[in-house]
């Protein structure tokens, strides 16, 4: 696997998963720092859902399919996690600045 970078959208295996949280394998967004990626043996990432939840922000945002990434999805910012590299499969897809940038400033919201 290549350097991870913020903005990313990887297949990543969350099993097992423990009481609400979510699992399989599914796509995520890398949200820690490319630096951070290099000298960690953890990243930081945001699950996506194809259960799609209209205008849930700070929650959920909606990511449309895009080059490997063959669904609409939403991204689930309440679930974010911290994951060893090695459930890390594969890049899918990447997010625009905007995109990005939306949910940064919904996952401060939430954690204020």
């Amino acid at each position: 696997m290549t350097a991870l970078r913020r903005g990313e959208i990887c297949l990543v295996n969350f099993n097992p998963a423990k009481g609400g949280e979510i699992g399989k394998l599914r796509p995520a967004i890398v949200m820690s720092d490319q630096t951070d990626n290099a000298l960690l043996d953890t990243i930081i990432v945001i699950p996506l859902s194809t259960v799609i939840e209209k205008d849930a922000l700070p929650y959920r945002f909606f990511v449309h399919a895009r080059e490997k990434l063959e669904l609409d999805c939403d991204a689930c910012i309440y679930e974010i996690r911290a994951l060893s590299k090695t459930r890390v499969k594969e890049k899918l897809a990447e997010l625009s600045r905007d995109e990005l940038e939306i949910i940064q400033n919904a996952l401060c919201q939430i954690i204020q």
